[in-house]
This record gives C-alpha cells, structure tokens and sequence, in this order.
C-alpha cells in the first residue's frame, strides 16, 4: 500500500532538513573558494526557490481543504458559535484533567479546610476568653454599674414620658372644657381645696 500525500511530505521535509544539516556541516568544516562560494550560493538559492514553491502549493492545498470542511460543516448545521462552545468545553475539560489543575485544586482545598480550621478554633478561644472574662470581679462590677446606670436612665426617661402624658390629658381636659363652654354645657365643678389660714 502506498503512503499517503503526508507521509510524503513529511519525508521530503526531513530530507530537507537533513541535506541543510550536511551543506552547513561542509561550509564549517572547509574553507571555500570563491567559485565553490558562487556554486554554494547558487544551489541554495534553487533549493529556496524549491521549499518555497512547496510552501505556496501546500498553502493552496490547505485553503481548499479549510473551505471544503467549511462547507461539511455548513451543511451539517454547525456554526462558528458551536464550534467556538465546544472547543471552548473541551479546552476546560482538558485544563481540569491536567496534573497541574489536579494539584493545585488539591491545595486550594487543603488550604480552605485549614483556614477554617484555624477559624474556628479561633472563634472558640475567643468566646472561651470572653466567658471567662465575664465571671472575674472587675467585669461584675462594670457590670453593676452599667446595669445602675442604665435602670437611672430609664427611670428618667419613664418620669418625663408620664409628665409628657399628663401635659397632653391637661391639654386635652382643657381641649374638652373649651368644646363644651362652645356647646352650652357647664362643665362640671371641681371640688374646691380647703386650705387652713
């Protein structure tokens, strides 16, 4: 069976390689003369002109290839949008399947638990400290006195909320008072205080 187009090329290009490995080789190895120079220079120039036609045909070739893909996949339906998505899926697919992603995911992790780890044992401390702050003597005492300057506090506020709402019965009995002199009715007598002489 014979090989195909590519196998082809692949051996010309690694005889390429190869015979510009030997002709470097020679040039290192001998000082040339000026004819050998010229005769050099000229089969280099036909082997540039060479490569570079096989470059310019291999180039053609692969542009009538890319269309005709183009054109299977126009007409199976996949659009440019499709294939950027999947090929975007398989890039992560294959960078979540790498050992490096595999490794450092492993860290990230390990990391996370000790952080929160370290956390908690933290917050436990914290709280252990702030109880047991809380049962010593100077705490108790700040405590008192917050806890009495507090109930002073609230019992002042609770003193001038029963003045604000006797001054707004006051108001409102004289509010009352003023409706019914408007009305005709008498209001009703106050019981009149005896004070001694």
């Amino acid at each position: 069976m014979a090989g195909s187009p590519t196998d082809e090329k692949q051996v010309d290009l690694n005889k390429d390689e190869h015979m510009f490995e030997q002709n470097e080789d020679k040039a290192a190895e001998e000082p040339m003369s000026e004819e050998e120079k010229e005769r050099q220079m000229e089969e280099w120039k036909e082997e540039l002109a060479r490569v570079e036609g096989e470059i310019t045909t291999l180039r053609q070739v692969l542009g009538s290839k890319v269309r005709y893909a183009s054109e299977l996949k126009r007409k199976m339906g996949i659009t440019p949008f499709q294939e950027l998505k999947h090929d975007f899926s398989e890039g992560i697919k294959s960078i979540q399947q790498s050992e490096t992603y595999q490794k450092t995911s492993s860290a990230v992790k390990t990391a996370s638990e000790k952080t929160n780890e370290t956390v908690r044992n933290v917050a436990s401390s914290v709280s252990k400290k702030i109880g047991d702050l809380r049962n010593t003597g100077a705490f108790k005492s700040v405590e008192e006195k917050v806890g009495g300057a507090y109930a002073n506090v609230k019992a002042k506020v609770t003193g001038s909320k029963s003045e604000d709402n006797f001054e707004s019965a006051l108001e409102k009995e004289t509010g009352n008072m003023d409706a019914n002199a408007a009305n005709g009715t008498q209001p009703s007598s106050l019981p009149e205080e005896k004070v001694p002489l």
